[in-house]
C-alpha cells in the first residue's frame, strides 16, 4: 500500500508539470499569435492612413472643421464597428517639448471615454516614446490608463520627405478580452491534464479497494475468531447474572454477576446436573424458571407469583431473602430457549436482573404520589391538573369552592370555560410555551367567572409535568385567591390619585406664593433703595457727629433688611426641583468660573464621581470658595478631594487662608451673621440636608479651612470612562 501511494505521489507529479508546461507553451503561442494578429490589425489601419493629410492636422479645436480630420475620424469609426475586440483606434502626436497628444480617437464626440483634438496624454509609456524616437512598430501591455487596461498595438506613420514619424495609430483591445482568449486557447491542456489525473485517480482507487477487501477479508475471519471469545467473555462479565444449562439441565454458564449473587463460585457450579443450580436461590432442589423450555408449567408455576410467556420466551418476578448473604434482593427473570444450526433446542438461558432499586424507588414514588394527593386534596391552594386540550382533569376541595362547580361539573369543561375572555389569548399562548419547553412556568394575575357568574381574582402559577424522557403529561395549575388585595390595590390607587390631587394643589398654591413673594420682595428692594438713597443725600447733608451717628445706623438697619430680603429669595428656591446626579468635577470647576481665581490655584481631584444632590449645589461649592477669596486673607490654594469612610463618601474642601476661630466652628452655619457670610454657610446647609449630606468646619485656625461633605451611601457613584 505505502509502494502504491508513492507511485501515485509520482505520476501526480508528472501529469501536473507536464500539463503545467503544456499550457504556458499554449499560451506563449497563443500570445505571440495575437499580437501578430493585432500588430497586422494596426499596420493596415495606418496603411489607409496618408501622411500628407496628418501633416495637415494641427491638434487643434480647429481640426474638428478639417476635412482630412473628418475622413481619417470615419475611416476609424468605421474599423472599430467592423472589428469588435478593437475598443479603440487613436492617432497621437507629440510636440516639440516631448509632450504626447491626440489627434483623434474612433469614439464619438458624445462618448464619455473621446479624445478632442490636442487633448493630452500624461500616461504615455517608454514603448510609445521609443515609437516616436526609433519609428519600430511594437505592441505593448497590459498597461493601465485612465480608460481601462489595455493590450496596444502601435504602428509609426513617418514622413513621406525625410522619414521622420511624424504621428503614431494606436490599436487597443481590453485586456480582459485578451486573458479571455488566452484562457481558451490554454483550455484544452488544461482539461487534458484533469481528465489524465482523474482516470489515475480511479485506476489507483480500483487497487486501493481490492487490497482493502483483501485486508477485510482477513479481518473478518479474524474477528470470527475474537468474536467468540468475546462472546465468552460478555456472558462471563454480563452486568446481569446468567445461567445456561444444556438438554440435560447441566450448568454450562455460570457467570461472575450470578456468584457475586448466590456466593457459590462458577467452578463449583459448572457442569454440575439434578437441579443443583436452584440450590443458591431456594435451598432446596426443585425445577425452577429455566426448566419451563424443557417441561410442563403447571408444577413450576406454583412456585411464582406470576410468569408471563411472550412467543417462546417467559417473564417472572419474585423476592427471595436468601441472596446477598441473606440480604435478599428482587429479581426479574427472562428465560429463551437455546438453539442449534437445524433449529433444535439444545439449551436454555436464564438472565436474572436484581431491581431492587427499581422496587424501592417504586415504593418511594408510591409514597410521594399518596403524600401529593393529601397535599391536592387538603392543600390551601387551588389547584388543578389540566390536559393539553385544555381540560381539566382533576380539582381539589378548594378549587372547586372558588369557582363555585364542583370536581365533576368541572371535568366536563376546560379552564377556558371558567377564565374571563381578556385573559383566554394569553392564557392559551403561555401554556404553548410550556408545552414546547420555552418557558418552565407561568405565572399571572387574571380574573376567574365563578358558577354564579360572579367575577374573583386569582394568582395562578401554572407548569408542565413530563415524564422522564421529558414527553409532556399534563399542566399542573396553583390558584391563590387574591380579590381582597385587588380591592385593597383599588383602595390604594384612589388614595394615590387623591395625594396627587392634593399635591398638585399644594404646587398651585406654593406658585401663587411665591409669584406674592417675588413681587412683595421686589416692592420692599425698591423702598430700600430709596431709603438708602435719601440716608446717603441726609448723610452728606448734615455734618452733626451725632446726627451722622444715626444716620450710619439707619442705613446699616437697611442694608441688614437687605440682605434678609435676598435670603428669603434664596431660601425660596430650595427644594423646588427634584433631585439629580451631578458631576463634582464639573459642578466645581463651573461655579469656580465666576469668581475672580487668577491669584489663586484651584485644584480638583474628583474625577469620575457624580452626586445626587438637589440642583442648588453649585451654590454650596461657590458659597465655600466666594467666603476663602473674602475672608481667607492668605489663601493661595483652593481644593477639592474625596475619601471613602465605611462605604460613606467625604468631600473635602481645603484651602491654606486665615482658617476659622475656634469657636465660630459651628456657628458660621447658624442663620446670623459672622462677618457677613452666615446667611451662605446656613443655605449650603439646608441644600445638603435634603439628600441627607451633612458639612462640618475641621480646619485648624491659622492653617487654613477644611470642609467636609459627608455624603450618604446611594448619594453617590462611580462612573465608567470607557
Amino acid at each position: 500500500m505505502r509502494n502504491l501511494n508513492r507511485w501515485l505521489i509520482i505520476a501526480i507529479i508528472v501529469i501536473l508539470l507536464s500539463g503545467l508546461f503544456l499550457t504556458l507553451w499554449t499560451v506563449h503561442r497563443q500570445e505571440s499569435i495575437l499580437r501578430s494578429d493585432l500588430i497586422t490589425k494596426t499596420r493596415l489601419m495606418q496603411g489607409n492612413i496618408d501622411p500628407a493629410q496628418v501633416k495637415n492636422l494641427t491638434g487643434t479645436d480647429s481640426d474638428l472643421s478639417s476635412p482630412d480630420y473628418q475622413r481619417l475620424k470615419g475611416q476609424m469609426m468605421n474599423v472599430q464597428s467592423a472589428d469588435p475586440p478593437i475598443r479603440f483606434i487613436y492617432l497621437i502626436g507629440q510636440r516639440p517639448d516631448g509632450t504626447v497628444f491626440f489627434y483623434m480617437d474612433s469614439e464619438p464626440s458624445s462618448s464619455e471615454d473621446y479624445s478632442f483634438p490636442g487633448q493630452n496624454y500624461p500616461e504615455v509609456s517608454s514603448v510609445i516614446l521609443n515609437v516616436f524616437r526609433n519609428g519600430t512598430e511594437t505592441t505593448e501591455g497590459p498597461l493601465t490608463d485612465r480608460w481601462g487596461t489595455w493590450v496596444s498595438g502601435l504602428v509609426p506613420i513617418r514622413d513621406q520627405n525625410n522619414g521622420s514619424v511624424i504621428a503614431v495609430v494606436g490599436m487597443d483591445i481590453d485586456a480582459g478580452d485578451w486573458n479571455i482568449q488566452l484562457i481558451n486557447a490554454s483550455a484544452p491542456a488544461v482539461i487534458a491534464m484533469l481528465l489524465l489525473l482523474f482516470l489515475l485517480l480511479i485506476f489507483f482507487y480500483v487497487q486501493q479497494r481490492n487490497n482493502r477487501e483483501r485486508e477485510i477479508l482477513a479481518a473478518s475471519e479474524a474477528a470470527i475468531k475474537e468474536s467468540e471469545r468475546r462472546l465468552t467473555d460478555i456472558i462471563n462479565f454480563f452486568p446481569d447474572a446468567i445461567l445456561v444449562i444444556d438438554k440435560n439441565s447441566r450448568v454450562i454458564s455460570w457467570n461472575k454477576a450470578i456468584e457475586e449473587m448466590t456466593g457459590v463460585s462458577a467452578d463449583a457450579m459448572l457442569g454440575k446436573g439434578d437441579y443443583e443450580y436452584s440450590i443458591p436461590f431456594y435451598g432446596e432442589r426443585r425445577p425452577i424458571l429455566i426448566d419451563l423450555v424443557f417441561r410442563d408449567g403447571e408444577e413450576i408455576q406454583k412456585m411464582y407469583p406470576y410468569i408471563q410467556k411472550d412467543g417462546n420466551k417467559y417473564f417472572s418476578e419474585i423476592y427471595l431473602p436468601r441472596l446477598y448473604e441473606g440480604k435478599g434482593a428482587h429479581l426479574w427473570f427472562i428465560v429463551s430457549p437455546l438453539y442449534d444450526a437445524k433449529g433444535t433446542i439444545t439449551g436454555a438461558i436464564e438472565s436474572i436482573r436484581d431491581i431492587t432499586s427499581r422496587k424501592q424507588a417504586e415504593y418511594a414514588l408510591q409514597k410521594s404520589e399518596e403524600q401529593f394527593r393529601t397535599v391536592f386534596e387538603k392543600g390551601p391552594l387551588g389547584m388543578v391538573i389540566v390536559d393539553e386540550s385544555y381540560r381539566f382533569v382533576k380539582a381539589n376541595p378548594m378549587f372547586c369552592s372558588m369557582v363555585g362547580y364542583t370536581e365533576n361539573e368541572l371535568l366536563t369543561r376546560t379552564f377556558t370555560d371558567i377564565t374571563h375572555p381578556d385573559y383566554i389569548a394569553q392564557d392559551i399562548s403561555q401554556v404553548q410555551q410550556l408545552i414546547i419547553g420555552n418557558i418552565s412556568e407561568y405565572s399571572t394575575e387574571k380574573q376567574y367567572i365563578r358558577k354564579d357568574g360572579m367575577i374573583f381574582w386569582g394568582l395562578v402559577v401554572v407548569s408542565a409535568v413530563r415524564d422522564r424522557d421529558g414527553i409532556f403529561l399534563y399542566y399542573l395549575a396553583l390558584i391563590t385567591d387574591i380579590s381582597e388585595r385587588k380591592a385593597m390595590e383599588v383602595i390604594q390607587e384612589n388614595h394615590n390619585a387623591e395625594v396627587l390631587r392634593f399635591a398638585e394643589d399644594l404646587k398651585q398654591t406654593n406658585e401663587k406664593l411665591n409669584l406674592l413673594n417675588n413681587i412683595t420682595r421686589h416692592d420692599i428692594l425698591n423702598q430700600l433703595t430709596i431709603i438708602l438713597g435719601y440716608l446717603e443725600m441726609m448723610k452728606a447733608k448734615f455734618s452733626d457727629p451725632s446726627l451722622q451717628d444715626y444716620i450710619e445706623r439707619e442705613m446699616h438697619a437697611a442694608q441688614n433688611i437687605r440682605t434678609q430680603i435676598m435670603f428669603t429669595k434664596d431660601y425660596q428656591d430650595i427644594g423646588v426641583q427634584s433631585p439629580q446626579w451631578f458631576n463634582l468635577n464639573m459642578i466645581i470647576v463651573s461655579n469656580a468660573a465666576g469668581l475672580p481665581l487668577s491669584t489663586v490655584n484651584l485644584e480638583v481631584h474628583c474625577d469620575n464621581l457624580e452626586i445626587f444632590a438637589d440642583p442648588l449645589i453649585g451654590k454650596v461649592f461657590y458659597t465655600l470658595m466666594e467666603n476663602a477669596l473674602r475672608h481667607g486673607k492668605t489663601v493661595t490654594t483652593i481644593g477639592f478631594s474625596y475619601q471613602i469612610l465605611n462605604g460613606d463618601l467625604i468631600v473635602v474642601y481645603q484651602d491654606n487662608g486665615i482658617g476659622i476661630p475656634a469657636g465660630y466652628k459651628e456657628a458660621v452655619f447658624q442663620r446670623k451673621f459672622f462677618m457677613h457670610t452666615g446667611f451662605g454657610l446656613y443655605l449650603s446647609q439646608t441644600i445638603l440636608g435634603i439628600t441627607g449630606m451633612k458639612i462640618r468646619e475641621n480646619g485648624v485656625p491659622g492653617k487654613g479651612a477644611r470642609f467636609e461633605i459627608f455624603v450618604p451611601k446611594g448619594a453617590f457613584r462611580f462612573i465608567s470612562t470607557g
